[in-house]
């Protein structure tokens, strides 16, 4: 079955479930789900890879019997990994935005857009507080971006939707609710990184839904995905206000260089 009609298939069927608890939201979803799916080219695949090579402590394994000399050996160990997340471009100059926790660190940056084609990337800057990275492609032409909205004007029991980039359902439409604002909270993901002031919703994420956008009913982007909770229904995403803060001031203290 084609995705697009897969992904729309699934929305309808959550909307139809959801429609027997929240009646008010269903009201428009034809409208939001066009919106939505108007919006598949700004949101982005990223593969960060790194292929480092070290050698681990030396370690005594013996000693020669002829010589009586100790015997080391150094272990060459490759940490070589190949991580993948989702991201979103907000500016028309090519700029997306992404978790620190998927681009720290990689040797090289992968931007694959809706229409398949790879695109080398390079960091601008990482916000590690908070679990932000901001990339940049060259593109011949401006691309699409999405809307950034009030992150202050979320509010408990709004309906929330994101789409999903994890290898099980890769750019499925998933819909939930906002359970909490201004959470602080330690150690949500691998890496001991600190998170505050975030929206938690009670959407599940996968692995692979990192940088996720999370869109409000009228289909403005209010926050990015960026972990879920250990054994919770619930996950969490930094509000659209921060990142455009961190943007701003960014350009500002660029320019005074």
């Amino acid at each position: 079955m084609d995705s697009m009609y897969f992904r729309i298939t699934l929305f309808l069927l959550g909307s139809l479930i959801l429609s027997t608890l929240h009646p008010v939201y269903v009201h428009g979803q034809t409208s939001l789900l066009n919106e939505i799916l108007r919006l598949q080219p700004a949101i982005v695949s990223i593969k960060a890879v790194n292929r480092d090579v070290f050698q681990s402590k030396p370690q005594i394994v013996g000693r020669d019997p002829k010589s009586g000399r100790i015997l080391i050996r150094r272990k060459v160990v490759a940490p070589s990994y190949d991580r993948y997340g989702a991201g979103i471009f907000f500016d028309p100059t090519g700029i997306i935005v992404t978790n620190a926790h998927i681009v720290n660190k990689a040797q090289t940056l992968t931007v694959i857009l809706d229409d398949k084609t790879e695109w080398s990337a390079q960091v601008l800057f990482v916000v590690n507080d908070l679990d932000l990275g901001y990339l940049k492609i060259e593109l011949p032409s401006p691309v699409m971006t999405a809307e950034l909205g009030n992150s202050d004007q979320a509010k408990l029991n709004d309906q929330v939707i994101t789409i999903g980039n994890s290898s099980t359902l890769r750019q499925t439409v998933s819909g939930g609710k906002i359970i909490g604002l201004a959470q602080t909270t330690q150690q949500i993901f691998k890496g001991n990184i600190q998170t505050n002031n975030l929206i938690q919703t009670d959407i599940n994420l996968y692995e692979g839904d990192s940088g996720g956008p999370l869109f409000d009913k009228t289909g403005q982007l209010i926050g990015l995905m960026t972990a879920g909770e250990s054994h919770k229904d619930s996950s969490f995403a930094v509000p659209s206000n921060l990142i455009k803060r961190f943007l701003a001031e960014h350009r500002h203290s660029s320019s005074q260089k």
